[in-house]
Formats: C-alpha cells, structure tokens, sequence
C-alpha cells in the first residue's frame, strides 16, 4: 500500500439481510379489483375528481397508529392495488377500522355519523388477508454491478431503517440526544430540550457606538420590540433511505442531515408534524395548502387525521366548544415553546438560527450510523489530490488572463465575433457612476472611470468600445411591457458588423419587499400587486436577444461595500481604481458572467483538462442539461408541458477553444448548432419549448443533435450529462440497469444512452454522468483517514477537495466539495468544525450557515474498451473547477454548468426548478 493513502468515509453504509429487516404482505384476492373501482366511483361522484383514491392517508394512519411502514402496490390509478406491505403485523381488527374510517372520510361522511361499525366490503377484503412474513433482502434484485428492487421494497427498508436509526440516542455534544422516526422515514430531535433555539437580540445585538452623550432615561429604560425577543426554535432532521450507487452490487443506508427551522404560525406552511402522546409511535408527517389564513391540511393528511382521532381516540388538536373546523384557530398559533404540533417556516427568510448541521454533527451521525448498524461506511481511496489547475483567478475582482492575453482577439474569433460592444443602459445617476467604474477597471482603461460620454462610442481597451444610454422608461417596472418592444427597438448602438454586443442593465431587485408583497397579492389584500407580474427585467431581456443582444443585469448597491483585503500602496493606477472597487462583488460577477455570455474561453482550458492523468487526446467536451418547467404556471391544465433541454459543446481549434449550443427547433424559428452567444440570444428570444421527459421521440431529438455536431468535428467527443434530470430518459443513466447491454444500441426498444443510435463515428466516445449530492441518493463526505506506511491508520484533515474511487468499482468517483465560504476569515466560516450547535454559547454564531462538504458522484458510463476511467473521471473533476465565470467548485463540470447557466437565463425561467427544498442540507 503506497505510504500516506487517503481515505474518505461517506455518510451511508452497506446493508445487509439483517438490517433491511422484514415485512408482512398482504396478498389481496382478485376481487380487490372490484372493490377498489367501485370505491373509486363513488368517490368521483361526490368530489368529481377522477384521480386515484387519495390512498396516502390510509397509509398515513397506520404507520403511525401501528408503528410500522405501510405501502400499497403498485400506486397506479390504472392498477388497484395488489398487496399491502406493513413492517408489523396488525391485528385484523384495527385494519379494518383503518380502512373503514379512511373510507367514511373521502366519502365525506358527516362527523356524527362516522362508525368503527360501517358497512365496508373494502374494509373487509382487508381484514380477511393472511399476511405472508418475508425478507425485505430476498426481494431485491443482485446483480454483478447493480441491484435494484420495486418501489415498496425502498420504503419498507427505509422505514426499518429509520426505525433502527432511532432505536439508539445520538450521542454529540456531550449529550444523548433521543431521535424520533416519523412516517417519512425521518428521524427527528423532538425534545424541546435538545431544540435549538435564538432570538434576534442575541443574534443580532446592538453594537455599541462611541458617543458621549449621556443618555436619558427613555433610553435606558425602553424595552426591545417584540420580535427581537421572540424565541424561535430549530431541530436536527435526518433522512433515512435505502439507495444505491452506480456499479456497486450492494444497496446502501444514506443519511441526509437537515436543519428544520421550526415555524411560529401556521400560516403558508407546506410542511408539519403531529407526536402522539405514546412516545413509542411515530411522529405524523402531514402536508398543508392554502395561503396566510387561509392555510389548511391537505386532503390527504385531514383524512389520516381525521381515521386517527377515532382510531386512537385521541384528539390531535386542542379546542374550544365554539370551533368547527378540524384545524381551529388556535391552532394556527405555534408560538413560544414547540408542542406536539410543529410546522416548517413556509419559505426562506431571515430567522435567527442558520442553516447546515456543520462537520462535527455530520462526523457524529456517521459514527452512530456506524454503530448502529454494525457496519463500516462507504469508502473511496483518493486518487487525486489537486484538481484546480490553470482555473480562474481574478485580482480584485479582474481576470486578467484573459483580458490582458496578446490572443484575446483570436479567442474572440474562436467566440463568433472580432470584438465586444457593451451597451450600458441605465436609470440613476449612481449605477451610471458604478458602471462605467467597473467598465474602465475590467477593460483596462483607468483613465475613463472620471467620465464618458452618454450616446457615443468609447473605445475601452481589450478590443472591446461602450455606449452608455439613459433608458428609465423601458427599464423601470410597471405594467407597459406592451410598450417595451419599441422602446428596445429605439435603442442606440444595437447592431455592428462582426461584433458582439452585450448589454449591462440596470434594474431594481429587493427580494425580501418583493417575496412580502408577493405574499400579500397572493393573500387578496387590497391593493397589494405581485410585483414579479411588473418586473421589467424579463420583457428587457426578450426584447433584447431580438436584436441579438445579451442582457445582463446589475442590481443597485443597498449597503456600503467594504473590502477584506489589506490595503497596500498601488502600482498603477489600474490597480488603485481595482482597489477602489475590490469590494464590488456583484460588479465584478456581472461583468465576468456577460463575458461568459460571449462565449470567451481562454486557452488554460487546455492545460485544466491534460495536466497529470487528465484526457491527454484531442476531443470536444458536450454538456447535457435539462429541466422541466414547473411552478405556478404548471398548474393551468389546459397549458401544455414545458422541457428546456440544452446541449453545449467546447471544441478545440487549434490553441483555442469554440463555444458552441444546440438550440431545438419549434413553432419559434428553426433549430441547430449555433456560437454560444448567438444561441443564447435565439433561445432568450423564443418561449420554452413544449414536451416533456416522456416524450418518446426526445432521445432521438438529442442524437440527431449530436449527429450534426459529430460529422463536422474533426475530433472525437465526450459527452457529460446531468444525473439529476437525464435518467429517467436513458436506461443506462439509472443505476439499477448497469449490469444490461444493449441490442444495436437500444435496451427494451429505447435508445440505452445519449447516441447509442448513431454509427459508431458519431457517437460519444465516453457519456459521463454528475450528480450532485443536492440530491439526497449521493451520500455527503463525512471523515478522512490517513493510512501510513507502516499500514496504522489515522485521523486525516477534516476537509477536502480532492477525487476519491469508491471502493468495490472502477467507474464511480465521488469529488468532496468544500464549500469555499469555509475557506473565508470570518469566524463563522469554522462554526460546526470542532463542535455541534448544541455545544455553541456564541448566539451571534448560531444565526450563521454552519457549512459541511458536498460531493458530486461521476459515474463513467460509457468508455472505449480497454481504456481506464480514471482519466475521464478526473478530466470531469477538473472541468468542475473550471467555470468561466466563478473562480469556485461548481456542482457540475464546465460544458453542464454552461448549459445550466444559459437555462437560467432564459426570461421564463424564473425560480421555476426541477425540485423543492424546504431547509438547508448545509
């Protein structure tokens, strides 16, 4: 063994028989066929919905009444239900009440009438079932590089898992720290005493000011206002599921730790639990709808409630005799010290406890994960230490590699364009200020920062000139986007031969006063307008990429911007103008993002991607982004489905490298391999296309994509796609289907991978897949361990960013990603690293994000025979430290991540994403 191996553990450990644990089936007789139909048209005649039977409160009740895991399959409306699953065997007679009262409740059944004794033949069916005792372990499918197993098999493991998670105390902190399983497979601190809890006073305390004057008695004697003083409460949740991960042949236990940051009303809230009296049961998990006042249990969690209170004869919310409703309103107070009633803050906001769990609580629940389960963690071996090579870097906030490089015109040719034009459109005097300082700091004209002109050309340095305008009326927000067409069209400076005009735009953003007044529209209040229905921003940015121009907006400074830096004399006066600025960090990302825009790519590319055991062949790198159009707009049924999918390619030529993105065709204008930037306009220009992932002729769509761009490369390429949306599409994406080779390129009829279809000229010469562990199957680093010569193993660093081989494969890799803001000089950028919350006095520390590492899995899926997938997976590790316009890690390497960055920037894209976070992972 080579001296000084580094190890990394992960949070997740292999499972065996034992630890999967067993369930009950109950096998339902075909006349289930019958019953269930026939429930379901008496339901849709009494709610009109023709939906399936909202069976999730059934399951609901009897997690939590039985203390077990409860799973129907399948979950098709199309199919009844074949078998029940349940971790416990239940008596017949409380299955029955379960199913009777469940159905008493969809039917909507008066309260006063509903009975333990109701007439159910469903109910019935139930109850006659001999459940069958089997191994969960014996109904998961082995393969040699892959295991897989039906949908109930996951949840029933994980609800054993979680179980099992429970059954012991966390010990951290000094303290022994109860967990608590809820009925989805969370296990949760529900002790008030091992709450965390903070008020703004303490977080947030007055600093004292240097003032002589003495203060008067008012002073001294008045109180703080209310909401400094308010205690508000926060509690460590751990996910518990049973997952896999790519080529290895054994399921995994993954844990994902949270900080649940716990609401003091009800109102808005989408998330909350219920604890029983009996500490023994199961916290409810139930789902709430609505809006402000108007928030209201879900359909589902009011029917689970609503079988439970006569089930258990236990009434979950206290009430006066005048209320009517199930949720009273008092109830919808949930200040002061947490009950057994407890829910989610409804969205992100300040609170004056942060997010993330930091390292010490992650290193804590590895080794009660550990423990508990008998098992070692998940490993990899670091295979590669240094990952960031030639990757950006920026001196007071410039990158002057590439705009002071003597190649900077050919790396704009290689761009599509001889030069830049920037035309800086404004409102206020301060941002004209502001921006043409910036402009003459980045574009090495110092001398111009004093003044320019409005309305004319000023040539700047690095072959780039700009215009500033004037433009109030199109750029401030209000409902006369019908006139902001021709406002744009009258714009000066839009077009020039052979050069690349961006915009750099003002524009007016407050999120926290927009999210309010948005809150406020959606509650009715008189006069209150959702101001996103008037931002001018979007319009602009259309309008715009009509004349091919690509905006990028710059928000005003609402704070004085201060530099961490040390001052020192300056040598030029470049450098005294970026010293002045050094602190304008939103300036400077503006202005490196609208160089991202335009497609400039600077020839360290190629030292990033060929140093060490990188790819040393000449290939093109292809990034595969997609997402699906969701949010409000979503919920119009007679709106047809939404699928921005985006292809980009980096193509050498000769020292340099071309930007290229593919932009489907639709009832928008024709489709094809356009230069980055004129892709972005076009795209920005037109609405997203319409379809879906289901779509059976998308896989076709991208290989025809990939065709064209293959048969006029003069190199081969490698394509990374994006695990997080792509592997619903591909079979080969998914991990359970590794172990199958495809028949001509296709498995079961469907193309196996992105260009398996094509000839062999033209397909991918290797399809990496990233996943970042944003997504909670992808377990987040935990420990490191040093393994000396002598073969002793000891503790390693407690960060790294580093590229590890798990062990038992050749084909995953796992990248430890250390958030950078851990690498900052504040002192909340060591909070969580030699202590959990519970162990901190700091209150001001306890209001900060304590950060722990992230991973990104690289899954080399496809590779030339013979050749080793270290390379590639490195290549892909280093293009994750190399983004055009951050000097950080990215989540996914550069061809995905400028994919993903020109998705955003699509006028329509507006916070609509693929999933939904209700608290931080850290």
């Amino acid at each position: 063994m080579p001296s000084n191996d580094t190890r990394m553990s992960m949070l997740a450990a292999p499972l065996a028989s034992a630890l999967m644990g067993t369930v009950w089936l109950y096998r339902f007789p075909d006349k289930i066929e019958h019953e269930w139909k026939k429930l379901r048209s008496i339901y849709l005649g009494k709610t009109g919905s023709k939906a399936n039977l909202p069976f999730a409160g059934l399951l609901t009740v009897l997690r939590a009444s039985g203390a077990t895991s409860a799973t129907l399959n399948p979950t098709s409306k199309s199919k009844p239900p074949q078998f029940l699953a349940l971790s416990k065997k239940l008596p017949a007679a409380h299955l029955r009440a379960a199913v009777a009262l469940w159905e008493q409740a969809l039917l909507q059944t008066p309260a006063e009438e509903i009975s333990l004794a109701y007439s159910s033949d469903l109910a019935d069916l139930f109850a006659s079932v001999e459940p069958e005792h089997v191994a969960v372990w014996d109904h998961v499918r082995h393969g040699r590089r892959a295991v897989d197993a039906d949908g109930w098999v996951w949840d029933a493991a994980s609800s054993n898992l979680a179980s099992l998670v429970a059954k012991t105390a966390l010990p951290v902190d000094g303290r022994t720290i109860a967990l608590r399983p809820d009925t989805e497979n969370n296990v949760m601190v529900w002790d008030t005493d091992h709450l965390w809890s903070n008020n703004w006073l303490d977080a947030r305390p007055a600093k004292d000011k240097k003032n002589d004057s003495p203060k008067s008695a008012a002073d001294e004697s008045q109180a703080p206002e209310e909401w400094k003083v308010r205690r508000h409460y926060a509690a460590l949740r751990v996910e518990v599921a049973m997952k896999s991960l790519h080529s290895l042949p054994v399921p995994l236990v993954v844990m994902t730790p949270r900080v649940s940051r716990l609401s003091n009303q009800i109102n808005g809230a989408r998330t909350a639990w219920w604890a029983p009296r009996s500490p023994s049961r199961p916290l409810l998990c139930l789902n709430l709808g609505g809006k402000g006042k108007y928030t209201h249990l879900e359909h589902t969690s009011r029917l689970a409630l609503d079988a439970w209170v006569r089930l258990m004869d236990e009434p979950v919310f206290p009430r006066d005799p005048k209320d009517t409703e199930f949720l009273p309103v008092s109830a919808m107070d949930l200040s002061g010290e947490p009950g057994a009633f407890r829910a989610l803050i409804p969205f992100s906001k300040s609170f004056p406890l942060g997010k993330g769990v930091g390292l010490h609580t992650v290193a804590a629940l590895a080794d009660h994960l550990s423990e508990v389960t008998g098992q070692d963690l998940v490993r990899g071996r670091q295979v590669a230490k240094v990952l960031s090579v030639a990757a950006r870097k920026t001196e007071y906030g410039r990158d002057a590699t590439l705009l002071d490089d003597v190649d900077l015109q050919d790396i704009m040719a290689a761009a599509g364009c001889s030069r830049l034009r920037i035309l800086a459109l404004y409102e206020h005097q301060e941002m004209r200020t502001r921006m043409q300082r910036l402009l003459a700091y980045h574009f090495n004209r110092p001398d111009l920062a004093s003044g320019m002109p409005d309305d004319e050309i000023v040539e700047l340095g690095c072959h780039t000139e700009v215009l500033l305008h004037r433009a109030p009326e199109l750029l401030s927000h209000g409902g006369h986007h019908d006139q902001r067409g021709a406002l744009t069209d009258a714009l000066p400076g839009l077009e020039a031969e052979g050069t690349g005009v961006l915009a750099l735009v003002e524009t007016e953003y407050d999120a926290k006063e927009w999210g309010r007044q948005r809150r406020a529209a959606r509650r009715g209040e008189e006069g209150a307008v959702d101001p996103y229905t008037l931002d001018a921003k979007p319009e602009v940015s259309r309008h715009l990429a009509r004349h091919g121009v690509l905006a990028q907006f710059l928000t005003p400074t609402t704070k004085k911007l201060r530099s961490k830096k040390k001052e020192r004399e300056a040598e030029s006066p470049l450098e005294a103008l970026g010293m002045e600025l050094a602190a304008d960090f939103p300036g400077h990302m503006a202005i490196g993002d609208m160089l991202r825009a335009a497609g400039l790519v600077h020839p360290r590319l190629t030292r990033a991607i060929s140093t060490g055991k990188g790819l040393k062949d000449r290939v093109a790198h292809l990034g595969l982004h997609m997402r699906a159009q969701l949010g409000e707009k979503h919920t119009h049924r007679t709106e047809e489905p939404k699928l921005m999918w985006v292809l980009t390619a980096f193509v050498p030529v000769g020292e340099h490298w071309e930007t290229l993105a593919y932009l489907p065709a639709d009832r928008g204008g024709s489709g094809g391999w356009f230069n980055y930037a004129r892709a972005q306009g076009l795209s920005r220009s037109r609405p997203i296309p319409e379809g879906s992932r289901g779509d059976d002729t998308l896989p076709r769509r991208i290989d025809h994509a990939l065709f064209e761009l293959a048969r006029r490369l003069e190199c081969g390429y490698v394509l990374y796609v994006s695990g997080d949306s792509t592997r619903p599409v591909w079979p080969l994406l998914s991990n359970k289907n590794a172990d199958l080779l495809p028949d001509d390129g296709l498995i079961n009829g469907r193309p196996a991978l992105p260009g398996a279809t094509l000839a062999p000229e033209h397909r991918p010469r290797a399809v990496i897949r990233t996943t970042s562990s944003a997504d909670p199957s992808i377990p987040v680093p935990a420990l490191f361990h040093e393994i000396g010569e002598d073969g002793n193993e000891n503790d390693g660093d407690k960060t790294s960013n580093a590229l590890f081989q798990l062990d038992g494969t050749d084909t995953t890799f796992l990248m430890s990603r250390r958030p950078h803001q851990m690498d900052g000089k504040t002192p909340s950028a060591k909070s969580g690293r030699n202590q959990g919350r519970w162990a901190c006095d700091d209150k001001e520390q306890q209001a900060e994000t304590w950060y722990n590492l992230t991973a990104t899995e690289i899954a080399v899926i496809q590779r030339p025979d013979g050749d080793d997938a270290l390379p590639y997976a490195l290549t892909t590790a280093r293009l994750c430290n190399h983004a055009l316009a951050w000097e950080h890690r990215t989540r996914h390497p550069l061809p995905i991540h400028a994919a993903i960055q020109m998705d955003k920037n699509h006028p329509e894209y507006r916070r609509t994403i693929d999933w939904e976070v209700d608290d931080a992972t850290g």
